[in-house]
């Protein structure tokens, strides 16, 4: 189907492609604005070694990822909720570690409803990990590590969520994208022939001549066929009185 074949069916179904954008807009906007409100505090952590060397870089690189399951980990968890006052289990699953190879960084964040404590919580897990990593590596003869606080987090200004205006755009695209696609889908199961190329496509013949529409129909002004080959006018004619109504119009069945 050529490019132009897609455009018309958008002029065709506008109404169906809207309402699908404005229902989706709707639905995303206020499904998103009734969440609960979470903030988001992030620390960094900077892992380097201590002594310049390809292999000893390298080793850094690996190790990161270990230490992000490490804080991840149920046990690191319940450390740092010791460590907060809170309930053994209340902190499982809510801190995350992000590894950035390249840069030796880990990125430890935790979302909660309370700024202050998302905050507090993350600054605990960061401080709470270096400590750990120090003391074991505290006792070998070599140690290989840096590890420190690269940056503490501070109290978040802005939730993360719920951000409606957001939701509601991506909704909008959604529905965009949906009502496109109905609209085609709609379109083939159409039986109806529109203009001379969707004749010649779907009887595969040549259209030798039309008959444009005419401003004296009543309703809408063109005229369909449908792919059987019978054409018929989709509003009747204004004609004078007694007149008898045209072949191959609705009036004369």
């Amino acid at each position: 189907m050529e490019f132009s074949a897609y455009g018309r069916i958008v002029l065709q179904r506008w109404r169906v492609i809207i309402a699908l954008i404005v229902l989706a807009t709707v639905t995303a906007y206020v499904t998103n604005a009734q969440g609960p409100v979470t903030y988001r505090a992030t620390a960094s952590l900077s892992v380097t070694p201590s002594i310049v060397e390809y292999w000893t870089g390298q080793a850094v690189e690996r190790l990161l990822n270990n230490y992000a399951l490490q804080i991840r980990s149920r046990p690191f968890a319940s450390l740092v909720a010791k460590a907060a006052g809170l309930p053994e289990d209340a902190l499982t699953g809510r801190i995350r570690a992000v590894a950035a190879p390249g840069e030796f960084r880990l990125s430890l964040e935790v979302d909660d409803a309370d700024a202050e404590q998302a905050s507090i919580i993350v600054n605990l897990a960061a401080n709470a990990f270096v400590t750990k990593i120090r003391t074991e590596i505290s006792g070998k003869e070599r140690q290989d590590i840096r590890l420190e606080v690269l940056e503490p987090a501070f109290r978040p200004d802005s939730p993360v969520s719920p951000r409606p205006t957001r939701a509601g755009l991506g909704g909008a695209v959604a529905g965009a994208l949906l009502g496109a696609g109905l609209a085609v889908i709609l379109t083939f199961w159409d039986g109806r022939i529109y203009t001379s190329g969707d004749a010649e496509r779907s009887w595969n013949v040549p259209v030798i001549g039309a008959i444009p529409s005419t401003p004296t129909m009543v309703g809408r002004p063109n005229a369909v066929a449908r792919r059987d080959g019978r054409a018929f006018s989709r509003a009747t004619p204004a004609r004078p009185g007694g007149t008898a109504p045209l072949a191959g119009t609705r009036g004369s069945r």
